[in-house]
Parts: C-alpha cells; sequence; structure tokens
C-alpha cells in the first residue's frame, strides 16, 4: 500500500521519535549505570544523526521466482567536504586522484560542485561502481592517504534476464538532483537509490523498508569519529508480483513471432518515401475476476540492469531508439482497436432497443451514401466481403461491418444509435479513462462524442465520422489493457475489474495478497450478453474469423481486428494494426487475452499469437500447482 505524504510524515515523525528515546534511554544507562567518559577528542565535536539505508525487498513472481534482488557491489566515493579548501590545493588533489581511480577530472570535479555536494558536503557522492573485490582492493590500497575517497561495498539491485519483465520491474537508481531536498526530508540518505520506473517506484515505500539510525560524535568537519548508539533499520517488503514467469516467456515468444509475421502486410517497392516499418507489439492474459495479471508483455523492450550499471552509452541508444523500447505499450500507447470493438457496440445496440438478437441485415459488401452538402459525390463504405443475410450472432462471428454501419449510423429506413449514444456505452465499458492499472503513466485513449470534435476542430459531427466508429476506427483509440477490462466483463458480466500487476507483499514468510477492486459496471440485461458471447464463440468456432485464436480442445470466446492506418498506397489501402480478444474457457471464463500487433492483421497474425498464449496458460493450469512466494500455493484460476 502506498502511504500519503501525510502518512509518511507521521511514520517518520514516529521513528525519530523513537530513536530519540532509545538514545535517551543509552545515554540515561551510561550515566547513571555505567558511566564512560569519552576520550577527549578536542573542542567541537558534536553528535550527528545519521541514515542506515535497509536491505530492499526482493520481487518475485507468483510462485516465488526472484525477478530482482541484492548483491553486493563494490563503489568508489568522492567526498567533496574532505577535499582542501584552496582551489590550486583541491585541483591537484583532484588531479591525483584521476591518476588513482582513473576517473577523468571532469567528473570528478562536476561531482565535487554538485548540488548534492553544496546541500550536504560531507555526503558520499558515486563517481565508480561496478568493481569486482580484487578490483576494490587494488582501488583502497592506491588510494590510501588520499582525501575525499572512499572504496566501500554497496549492495546493487540485479534484475533477471528476461526483457520482457523491464517494463514491469522498472529499475532503481540514484536520487535525481531536482528531487533532493524533497526526499532529503523523507529520510534518504543524499548516496541513497530510489526506484525509478516499474513497480520499482509505484511500489517504492512498501520495497525500501525503514532506515535505521546511528548516532555518532563527528568533528567540525563532518567526519566520524566514534559511534554511540544505533537502531537496526527495518527491511523493505518483497513484492510479490501477479505474473507467472512461465507464462510471461511464453507470451513474448509468441508476441515477437507474430509481429515478425506481421511485417508482412508492409508493402515494399512502392514508389513511396515511407518510413520504414518498425515492428512493435503487446500482449496481456489477464484473470477476469481478480483482475491480475499473469503475463503482461510489450516488445521491443530493454535491459534494466543497464541504468543500474550506468552504461551511458547503452541508455543513450535506448532513449533514442525509434522504437522507443522504454514505452509500455500495453498500458501507456494507444491505437484504434478495430473489429474487437464490436461486441460492445453489439451489447450497446441490444441494450438500446436499435436491434435484437434476430435483427437480419443483408451485408453486399458496401453502402453508399450521398455527400450531404454536394449530392453529387458518393461516399463508399466497404465490408471486407459480402456476406449475405446475417443476424446480430452471425454478424460478430463474420465481423460484417455492413451490420454494424447500421447499428451506428444507420441506413436507409434503419435508424442507428448515433454517436453520443455509443460513447457513452464506451465510457461505461471504462474506455476513454485510466483503468487504474498500479504501474504509473497510464493512457486515457479517447472516446469520441459529437461535443468533442466540436470543441477539437470546430465541426460538426458528420454520418461519414459514425461509421468508422461503429468499427472500432476514425477517432476512438484505446489501450490493450483497456481492452482486456473490457473483455473480462463481458466474461464475467459486466463488472470491470482493476488491473493489477503485484498480487501482495511477503513480509516474514507470510504474502498478504492485496484485495480485488470492482471500479464499475458495464450493466446489461444477462440475455443481452449471452447473445454477444455467443456471437464470440461462434467467431472462435470452426468457419468463424477469429478461429485462429482457439486452442485444440477448448472452447472460447474471440474476436479479431484489424484496423487501417498511416500514409495510403498508390492504389488507396492501408497497413493495418493486427487485435485478438477472447476468454476462456467459454463456460467457466478464467482468463481473457489480448494481442496487439503494430502491423498484421487480426485473423492471420495476432490470432495465432493469442492461440500459444492460451494454449501456455492451460497447460500450466492442468500441470501440478507450483508453490507461491509463501509456501502454499497461488491458483491461477479464481
Amino acid at each position: 500500500m502506498t502511504l500519503t505524504p501525510a502518512q509518511r510524515l507521521r511514520v517518520m515523525q514516529g521513528a525519530i521519535l523513537f530513536v530519540v528515546a532509545v538514545l535517551g534511554v543509552r545515554v540515561a544507562a551510561m550515566q547513571w549505570f555505567d558511566p564512560v567518559i569519552p576520550p577527549d577528542y578536542g573542542d567541537g565535536l558534536a553528535p550527528r544523526l545519521l541514515e542506515v539505508e535497509p536491505p530492499r525487498g526482493l520481487i518475485v513472481d507468483r510462485h516465488g521466482e526472484v525477478l530482482a534482488r541484492n548483491t553486493p557491489e563494490f563503489r568508489v566515493h568522492l567526498i567533496p567536504g574532505e577535499l582542501p579548501d584552496a582551489e590550486d590545493a583541491r585541483r591537484r588533489a583532484l588531479l591525483r586522484l584521476e591518476e588513482v581511480l582513473g576517473v577523468p577530472y571532469a567528473e570528478l570535479e562536476a561531482a565535487a560542485t554538485s548540488r548534492l555536494a553544496v546541500i550536504d558536503p560531507y555526503a558520499p557522492i558515486l563517481v565508480k561502481d561496478g568493481l569486482d573485490q580484487a578490483e576494490a582492493i587494488a582501488l583502497r590500497a592506491s588510494a590510501a592517504g588520499h582525501p575525499g575517497v572512499r572504496v566501500v561495498a554497496s549492495p546493487s539491485r540485479v534484475y533477471a534476464d528476461e526483457a520482457s519483465l523491464a517494463h514491469i520491474l522498472g529499475y532503481v537508481g540514484s536520487i535525481p538532483e531536482e528531487e533532493v531536498e524533497a526526499l532529503i526530508a523523507q529520510g534518504y540518505p543524499l548516496d541513497g537509490s530510489i526506484g525509478l520506473m516499474g513497480v520499482e517506484a509505484a511500489y517504492e515505500d512498501a520495497l525500501r523498508g525503514e532506515p535505521g539510525r546511528r548516532l555518532v560524535l563527528s568533528d567540525p568537519q563532518g567526519r566520524e569519529v566514534e559511534p554511540l548508539a544505533e537502531l537496526g533499520a527495518r527491511p523493505g517488503a518483497d513484492l510479490v508480483l501477479s505474473l507467472d514467469l512461465g507464462l510471461q516467456r511464453a507470451t513474448a515468444a509468441a508476441l515477437a513471432e507474430g509481429m515478425e509475421r506481421g511485417l508482412s502486410v508492409v508493402r515494399h517497392n512502392t514508389g513511396q518515401a515511407r518510413p520504414a516499418p518498425i515492428p512493435l507489439g503487446a500482449a496481456v492474459l489477464m484473470d477476469v475476476h481478480t483482475g491480475e495479471l499473469l503475463a503482461s508483455v510489450s516488445l521491443p523492450s530493454y535491459d534494466p540492469n543497464l541504468f543500474v550499471d550506468g552504461d551511458s552509452e547503452a541508455i543513450a541508444d535506448i532513449f533514442t531508439d525509434r522504437a522507443r523500447p522504454l514505452i509500455d505499450r500495453t498500458y501507456m500507447e494507444v491505437r484504434s482497436p478495430g473489429s474487437i470493438y464490436k461486441p460492445l457496440v453489439a451489447l450497446a445496440a441490444l441494450e438500446e432497443g436499435i436491434a435484437t438478437a434476430n435483427t437480419h441485415i443483408f451485408s453486399r459488401g458496401a453502402i453508399t451514401i450521398p455527400d450531404q452538402y454536394n449530392p453529387g459525390v458518393v461516399y463508399v463504405f466497404r465490408d471486407w466481403m459480402a456476406h449475405g443475410n446475417l443476424d446480430m450472432r452471425g454478424a460478430l462471428a463474420r465481423s460484417s461491418d455492413e451490420y454494424f454501419y447500421h447499428l451506428v449510423g444507420g441506413y436507409q429506413d434503419f435508424v442507428g444509435m448515433g454517436p453520443d449514444v455509443l460513447a457513452a456505452w464506451s465510457r461505461k465499458a471504462g474506455l476513454g479513462r485510466p483503468t487504474g492499472y498500479d504501474l504509473p503513466g497510464e493512457a486515457s485513449g479517447l472516446v469520441p462524442d459529437r461535443r468533442w470534435k466540436e470543441a477539437e476542430f470546430g465541426e460538426q459531427w458528420l454520418l461519414g465520422d459514425s461509421y468508422p466508429y461503429s468499427i472500432g476506427q476514425g477517432y476512438l483509440t484505446v489501450t490493450p489493457l483497456q481492452m482486456a477490462v473490457m473483455t473480462a466483463a463481458i466474461a464475467n458480466g459486466g463488472r470491470l475489474v482493476e488491473p493489477r500487476i503485484v498480487h501482495g507483499l511477503r513480509e516474514g514468510g507470510l504474502v498478504h495478497a492485496l484485495p480485488p477492486a470492482i471500479t464499475g459496471r458495464l450493466e446489461g440485461s444477462e440475455a443481452h450478453y449471452d447473445v454477444v458471447r455467443e456471437g464470440m464463440l461462434a467467431a472462435a468456432a470452426d468457419g468463424g474469423t477469429a478461429a485462429t485464436g482457439r486452442p485444440a480442445g477448448q472452447r472460447i470466446a474471440g474476436k479479431t481486428g484489424t484496423a487501417e492506418f498511416g500514409l495510403p498506397y498508390p492504389d488507396g489501402e492501408f497497413d493495418t494494426h493486427g487485435w485478438y480478444i477472447g476468454y476462456a474457457p467459454y463456460d467457466e471464463p478464467e482468463v481473457a487475452v489480448v494481442v496487439f500487433l503494430e502491423y498484421g492483421v487480426g485473423a492471420t497474425h495476432a490470432g495465432p499469437v493469442a492461440r500459444e498464449i492460451l494454449e501456455a496458460y492451460f497447460a500450466q493450469r492442468d500441470a501440478p500447482d507450483a508453490p507461491d512466494a509463501s509456501g502454499s500455493r497461488v491458483e491461477a484460476r479464481r
């Protein structure tokens, strides 16, 4: 649980009062019962209270597999306050340290004059790390007698060699200079570390633990002369993620293959100057009842250990990479969903009385609409094929665009629901706002309506805006995580579960699970939900557009999506995103799966990725349960 600033302040005040009380008892005991007269160190000696950093908590998967741990690392610190005050003598001292440490003079000078050094000249500033024990011993010997340098052993964070975990784990780093004063007020030492991304940042308070306190006697220069008393630090809690590492790896492998196959939609030698395609993708496997993510992958990714090691060249490459690997595309980036949006449109149409399960519409492969201002201009809105006569279930199974054009925009004598009603249902489904995910930086996406378009563009909403909207294109944008919440709501009867990557905190060998949260309801009658589910069941059956996502021997609900984007080709066609949503098993839903490919077709490329993810899930579920981090069991099914 993340504490508010006021709560953190009260905790700090209580800790300080406790330390003062302990030290008071210690001093009283020394004076009254066993008086000890300290040596005469001369004038100017004063007590000084120092922080003792606690061991940072581990991060483990739902079965206790360690994903982030601590290891000793040898580092070199500069103590600016111990350098000579005179400018020439200070410069000579830094030049000698340059020779001894192999650290450029410019870096030493920058450290010695940094903002951190101004705040506390005797706080150690990191100037070199990554040393092994032999290197540390050699440096300690060669630096002996040189003022302002310390070679110390410090805990360092090491992350599992699994790139798909980077966005979730994040990384720790040195305290940012712009936050120094605020963090010092919260009890952080100047040379401490803090979570900067992922769960390392989101659950910083729990992982860090409670610092200890040391009361020392120091000289006028702030150097420690004698220890007086110490209050031990409380280690941070271990963070137990909801992820299953085996499912995470299977999801990452399937997604990478799907991204590569999806590039086949990109055309070459078109005579156009087009940017080179960048394969991107995201996939989520979520418990439909609790919102816990069993797998969450965004590709491409990065190695968080680079930030801990301080590899500046590799870090610079990450920040300049056109693929933006620091972005977690499961929840930070939005795209048009295409036809995976149609189950929500169907539910809205049923609930609003626009159509029934038995409403039949004949798909000829396209509809034509004259321009409302110039009837001589005719617009064509195509279906991906002529489907013939379809009812609601058949329209979902075949993913007929023409059927859904009718439901929203209307056509001839058929009256559609219009954009504002559809926008209201989209918001009921959790679109257009963050899901409440427990990692920072979540995108909201966009749910358009008449008022939004007029405010944004100063233009009225047109019928030509409603038709793309009905099939998940146009202005509408979503994240994969939002679509996972919507899919879970279809599976569980309308409950909008709050997605979560953390299962609980482990302290003293016991796991304290975080309770699931429901953020709202997508209200609808059970009969109407059944129509939508049966349409998705038919879509994932033989002959349906989503059959490529069904694992062998399983009944699931599925839906594909293929959304146009980018620059048109000379023939007017576009590149496409590939999407797949589904839940399984059909009769007793357990998990929702969402796959997004920057390039691809839903049925051809995204569907097989979903199938491999679900196959891995069922194989894991039906195998003997693995013990969780507390030594008991964590069931994948709820």
